[in-house]
């Protein structure tokens, strides 16, 4: 990123010079068509600017270390034959139909993925098991460059190029916000302090994989959030101090996006509804007792499951958030701080509980699949992309189990979906029409 030459650009004094620099520096492509341009030519979408180089190049140097590994799969004298190889090739080049039909093959029969793609076209998937699990690397790996590739394509490549267009867009809807901040903050200075911050990340995630070396905990990053905290003090302090109107803007701001969330309909006690849904309310209500009486008792003891559940998460992320900040606060930091298991949020859990319960493929031809949370897919995640691992690794034994388990809610989700759905789409038509008549 050139630090430099955007902290010169925000130093002009001028607000619009200042916009349009930034701009140009970032969005600018530097090829034949912007050249001719100037000349009165029309431009093009070809090549890319900064930003999309920055981009293509952080992942083409991913899929080259991708593509030494899919090489030396290949000259394994172990590895399966051209013919097989060539077949997990394909697979990744197939619809996601195509690619959902042979996953389900896997699953019903109880396969790796490689026997169920091998075995589709009739080719003989016998395979030894150092060849099966070659097999397996080979097509997780061409599947790391497809994805890459694809995003190069999308995010760089893609004609028109909408992601310069959208990022134009933006400038254009925040401009006077941003004009107000250029005249409040020092925005050079504030490039500085986001450089240190950044490089102090970076650095804190680094790990020497040449030497056994300490995971970075929560603490860690508590740490380093306190040294840097009172960059972000002073730069906020400038802009209420001399940016009246953009405090004026947020309290504008907030006031409307919380008046989006306030309850229009008062709470019906008579119909023995409370509000916890808002206006869904009376709509779920509505729902549930369209039901049986047999499918309604299903509903509420679900529903009561899951909202036990999720207090008891909010009661386990507090008292992790709790215990991080006691610890963050010891007065004497030359102690050995003990170490605070797992990390606080609500959100962060339930999407460790999605991963852990992610169908992977057999690691070897035949069995069952396995999860997120099995051994050997947990290791396999500390494999770096050109195939090295660290001096330390996150063990599957020592990984924290969650001492909550998501309850079943597939009676809710199967009797509800269906009509919510149709409720939600009858609501965004009536604001559709609503808004249509208010702007004519």
């Amino acid at each position: 990123m050139p630090y430099f030459l955007i902290k010169q650009t925000l130093k002009i004094g001028n607000a619009a010079s200042m916009l349009n620099g930034m701009t140009q520096l970032l969005l600018a492509k530097m090829n034949l068509s912007t050249l001719t341009s100037w000349f009165g030519a029309q431009s093009s979408d070809s090549g890319m600017n900064l930003l999309q180089q920055i981009i293509s190049q952080v992942l083409n140097a991913d899929s080259n270390e991708l593509r030494k590994r899919v090489k030396q799969i290949e000259q394994s004298q172990e590895a399966p034959v051209k013919s097989q190889l060539e077949l997990l090739r394909q697979y990744t080049s197939q619809s996601a139909e195509q690619q959902q039909k042979i996953r389900k093959l896997s699953e019903s029969r109880s396969v790796s993925i490689v026997t169920a793609i091998l075995g589709s076209d009739k080719i003989s998937p016998s395979l030894t098991e150092t060849s099966h699990k070659l097999a397996l690397d080979y097509l997780s790996l061409q599947l790391a460059v497809r994805d890459r590739e694809k995003l190069i394509e999308v995010l760089c490549h893609h004609q028109p190029d909408l992601v310069t267009k959208s990022i134009r867009e933006l400038v254009t809807v925040y401009d006077p916000i941003i004009r107000a901040l250029h005249q409040a903050v020092d925005l050079g200075s504030g490039v500085t302090d986001l450089q240190n911050f950044l490089d102090d990340v970076i650095g804190l995630s680094l790990i020497d994989r040449t030497k056994p070396a300490k995971l970075p905990t929560v603490r860690d990053f508590v740490h380093l959030l306190e040294r840097h905290q009172k960059s972000s003090h002073v730069f906020i302090h400038q802009a209420l101090k001399n940016g009246k109107q953009l405090s004026q803007w947020y309290h504008e701001y907030a006031s409307q996006a919380i008046e989006q969330y306030k309850q229009t309909q008062a709470k019906d006690k008579a119909a023995g509804g409370g509000t916890a849904a808002g206006d869904l309310t009376q709509c779920l209500n509505k729902l549930v007792s369209k039901l049986s009486k047999d499918q309604q008792q299903q509903v509420h003891r679900q529903l009561d499951h899951h909202a036990a559940f999720l207090d008891g998460l909010s009661q386990q992320s507090k008292a992790r958030m709790d215990r991080t900040i006691r610890a963050s606060l010891a007065a004497d930091k030359s102690d050995p701080e003990p170490e605070v298991e797992g990390s606080p949020g609500m959100f962060l859990l339930k999407w460790q509980y999605f991963i852990d319960r992610s169908p992977i493929t057999p690691g070897p031809s035949n069995g069952p699949p396995r999860s997120g949370k099995s051994g050997s897919v947990i290791d396999a995640t500390a494999v770096d992309v050109d195939g090295e691992k660290p001096a330390v690794t996150y063990q599957a034994s020592k990984r924290e189990v969650p001492s909550l388990k998501p309850p079943d809610v597939s009676v809710v989700m199967r009797l509800l979906e269906p009509g919510f759905k149709e409720e939600l789409q009858r609501l965004a038509a009536t604001k559709k029409g609503k808004g249509q008549s208010a702007s004519s």
